[in-house]
């Protein structure tokens, strides 16, 4: 489930409750629309039939009379009629229409009032219906004339009404929807700068280190009231943090001085005893390899510690220099090629390549954790490969074995200490050896990457920037490289 954006929900979150806003107004407006037809016919029905119980003469009888006065009180856009509820057939019809040049067309069968009659018969109460597109009111009221009861009803046409009443609707909808628009983008500053106090918080912890725990805090000033609580949580946090990492670092680097001792101690007696190795028995030679060896290796992991421990504490001193990166790795080969066990071979070098800035002993600090954990994770008789590529830009050295490769989602997680990999298996280790390369090759201004080997297997790859240089004459071989080397003088 992807992360939710606290600047998108609160836009979203505020731009619903405008929108809410506005149907609810436009349906608002659309219900005092009708309660105000509502109410105006009402009173224009109750209006009418007190004007005509004032006009009506109290002795009216004739159907002439009645219809004359309702031809007063209609018009265009209201027709009324009355319905006498006790007909006496010698006298009058049972319904009475208004008479006149605007009334000609109208009579009982007429659709509109037998439209009208029909929703009457389901209730007297004002109420709305259509026929033939047009809108209209219709109601009933009872009224007596002359000691005669009728029923007065009414029909209002309020098709233009509803028109103009439909037109504002739409522009409502229109001016609500350029409100919302511009509510929305208005919306997005200020919440912007509603966040920008996260943000500058955001900025703060990025820039903060293990080694600037001590003395990083984040900064309240001017800060809202609601962040202030959680500046002085994260502040308290901070302090807590600061004091366990200078705790574990002077642990670690107190342990790491205080074992360098007697591990060079067990280490140097025992290749002096080695040296006299027939003198011993082939049991105690092997045991006496074997003290060596992982005396070595403990000496190693100790190395790793205390650098580590000097880059946490900040005090990893570096001294660069220009190198060539193929004597680099010539010496790499002749030092460790007897402990290899003939499986470390060295790849020519191209015929052009670049210097590189770096410390020669942490380089080859970095380039012999990459082979000792080549060797401990390929097959015992696949070779180990030592090979210099190089650009305009990047100078690379790969250390390249044969072994079952580096899955590409843990690629990364390798140089993270105490990390391993799932292709390890039962090999034992720590989890040091490639997280001090990580360090010491940020700190020379390199990085450390690996990628898939071309014949299988993993390629672990030190790149350092070039260094361009005035000659741009090509260096010597490898196998020159060599003979100078072993050559005397």
């Amino acid at each position: 489930m992807p992360a939710s954006s606290i600047r998108r929900h609160l836009q979203a979150t505020s731009l619903l409750a405008v929108l809410a806003g506005y149907v609810v107004l436009l349906g608002v407006n659309r219900e005092l629309s009708g309660r105000l037809r509502y109410d105006r016919h009402v009173a224009h029905a109750q209006a009418t039939r007190e004007v005509l119980e004032r006009q009506a003469p109290a002795d009216v009888d004739t159907p002439a009379e009645l219809q004359e006065l309702l031809s007063g009180l209609a018009t265009p856009t209201l027709m009324l009629w009355m319905v006498w509820l006790q007909p006496q057939a010698a006298k009058s019809p049972p319904l009475l229409l208004p008479v006149g040049p605007l009334f000609d067309d109208y009579s009982a069968a007429h659709p509109l009032i037998d439209a009208a009659a029909q929703e009457l018969q389901l209730s007297s109460k004002p109420h709305e219906f259509q026929l033939g597109g047009r809108f209209y009111f219709t109601s009933a009221i009872p009224i007596r004339l002359a000691g005669q009861p009728y029923e007065l009803r009414f029909v209002q046409d309020f098709t233009l009404q509803h028109a103009q009443e439909e037109q504002l609707h739409l522009l409502l909808i229109a001016v609500a929807g350029m409100s919302a628009l511009f509510t929305s983008a208005l919306l997005r500053l200020v919440i912007h700068r509603g966040l920008l106090p996260l943000e500058r918080f955001s900025v703060s912890l990025k820039g903060m280190t293990s080694s600037s725990l001590s003395s990083d805090r984040l900064s309240l000033t001017g800060q809202p009231q609601e962040l202030r609580p959680i500046g002085n949580a994260f502040n308290d946090l901070l302090d807590r943090l600061s004091e366990a990492w200078e705790h574990q670092r002077t642990f670690v680097n107190g342990v790491s001085h205080e074992l360098r001792t007697p591990i060079t101690l067990i280490s140097g007696y025992s290749r002096r005893l080695l040296r006299h190795r027939d003198q011993l028995s082939t049991a105690d030679q092997e045991q006496l390899q074997l003290v060596a060896d992982e005396s070595e290796a403990m000496g190693r992991l100790v190395n790793d510690l205390l650098e580590i421990a000097r880059d946490d504490a900040g005090r990893l001193q570096l001294e660069c220099r220009q190198l060539d990166p193929c004597t680099v790795l010539s010496d790499l080969f002749i030092r460790l090629q007897s402990s290899s066990d003939g499986r470390l071979r060295l790849l020519p070098a191209p015929a052009v390549y670049a210097s590189v800035s770096a410390d020669p002993e942490r380089l080859s600090q970095c380039l012999t954790n990459l082979v000792e954990n080549a060797s401990k994770y390929s097959p015992p008789a696949s070779p180990i490969e030592l090979c210099l590529s190089s650009d305009a830009e990047v100078v690379v050295l790969h250390v390249i074995d044969h072994g079952p490769g580096i899955p590409a989602e843990e690629r990364q997680q390798i140089f993270e200490r105490f990390r391993r990999g799932s292709t390890t298996g039962e090999v034992s280790g720590h989890g040091i050896g490639l997280a001090v390369v990580k360090t010491l090759m940020e700190r020379m201004g390199g990085s450390v990457a690996v990628v898939d080997a071309p014949a299988g297997g993993a390629d672990f790859q030190l790149r350092l920037p070039a260094v361009l240089t005035a000659s741009s004459e090509p260096r010597p071989s490898r196998n020159e490289s060599l003979r100078r080397w072993f050559s005397a003088g």
